[in-house]
């Protein structure tokens, strides 16, 4: 694979994590939704969520409810940046993120062609809901 094979619009088949004990959890469900784009001037948008999230009852983009906005928070990853390959691993450089902690910094993805679809893996366990894990998300290229 080389950055080339990179380059468009990516959806979301499956995002996973798996435990210590390798039992895989889809943290936001087993029909999560998403994309991912890497454009060739070495940009990136990521975003996935949770299908089924609640409506806010006003209708207002800034004024949904402190449960609402948890609720909605839960199922929902986003980032972008700039991004590079090295043959093996992706670096995402992180210049805005809806997880304020990633922001500046850089997460690393390892990633493989599989069966014609993208498979992008952490390199190392991440911390979520207080355990350890190692995440993975699967990815069909439109188009």
């Amino acid at each position: 694979m080389n950055r080339q094979d990179l380059f468009g619009t990516w959806s979301l088949i499956r995002f996973w994590f798996t435990d210590d004990e390798g039992i895989e959890t889809d943290p936001l469900g087993p029909d999560a939704v998403g994309h991912l784009l890497f454009a060739p001037d070495d940009h990136y948008a990521f975003t996935m969520m949770r299908t089924g999230r609640s409506p806010y009852e006003s209708g207002d983009l800034l004024r949904g409810s402190d449960s609402e906005k948890s609720e909605a928070a839960d199922g929902y990853v986003s980032f972008g940046g700039a991004w590079s390959f090295d043959g093996e691993a992706i670096s995402f450089g992180v210049a805005y993120s809806f997880f304020p902690n990633w922001v500046g910094g850089t997460q690393q993805r390892l990633a493989a062609i599989e069966d014609g679809e993208l498979v992008l893996r952490t390199k190392g366990p991440i911390p979520m809901a207080g355990k350890t894990h190692r995440g993975a998300a699967r990815w069909r290229k439109l188009g």
